[in-house]
C-alpha cells in the first residue's frame, strides 16, 4: 500500500528536483503529476495520498523563501544537479569498486564546492543532524565519489 514516508520524500524530491533545474516554477506543476500517479496506483488509499500532497505543496514554497534569504544558497552557484555518477574507487586491498548514484546539487559557495543532499525528516533538531550525518552511509559515499571524481578529472 502506500507508505506515507517513502512517498512524502519523494513528492519532496520531485519539488526540490524541479526547483533546482530549468524550470524553478514548475515544481507545483511537477508535484500534481507525480501525485496523480500515486491516486491511480493507489485508489483505495486517495484520502492519505492527498493528505500528503497538501503537506508538500503547503511547505515547499516556504522551504524555498526560508532558503533564500540565506547567505550560501543566495551566493551559490551550482555546478551539477540531479546528476548520475559512476565513480571508480580503489579500496585499501588494491580492488577497485565503482560508487554510483546521484548528487542532488554540487554547488560553489564562495571558494569551497558543497554537496547538497535532501532529505526529509519528520522534525528539525540540528543538532541531532549534525550527529547523524557523521554515520549516513549514502551522504559519506556521495562525498567520497565527489571527492574521486575532483581527482580524478570526470568532475
Amino acid at each position: 500500500g502506500f507508505e506515507a514516508r517513502t512517498e512524502f520524500g519523494n513528492m519532496w524530491h520531485c519539488c526540490e528536483e524541479t526547483h533546482a533545474g530549468d524550470f524553478e516554477y514548475a515544481w507545483g506543476y511537477q508535484l500534481k503529476r507525480y501525485v496523480e500517479d500515486l491516486l491511480r496506483q493507489y485508489p483505495m488509499q486517495r484520502e492519505q495520498v492527498n493528505h500528503w500532497y497538501q503537506i508538500c505543496k503547503t511547505m515547499f514554497p516556504i522551504y524555498v523563501e526560508y532558503w533564500a534569504e540565506h547567505d550560501d544558497v543566495k551566493n551559490r552557484k551550482p555546478v551539477l544537479q540531479e546528476q548520475v555518477f559512476d565513480v571508480p574507487y580503489p579500496l585499501p586491498s588494491g580492488r577497485v569498486v565503482r560508487l554510483r548514484g546521484k548528487w542532488d546539487s554540487v554547488d560553489l559557495v564562495g571558494k569551497g564546492i558543497w554537496l547538497q543532499e535532501n532529505k526529509t525528516k519528520s522534525g528539525i533538531n540540528e543538532g541531532v543532524l549534525r550527529k547523524q550525518m557523521n554515520c549516513d552511509l549514502q551522504t559519506l559515499f556521495y562525498m567520497i565519489a565527489l571527492q574521486e571524481a575532483i581527482k580524478n578529472g570526470s568532475f
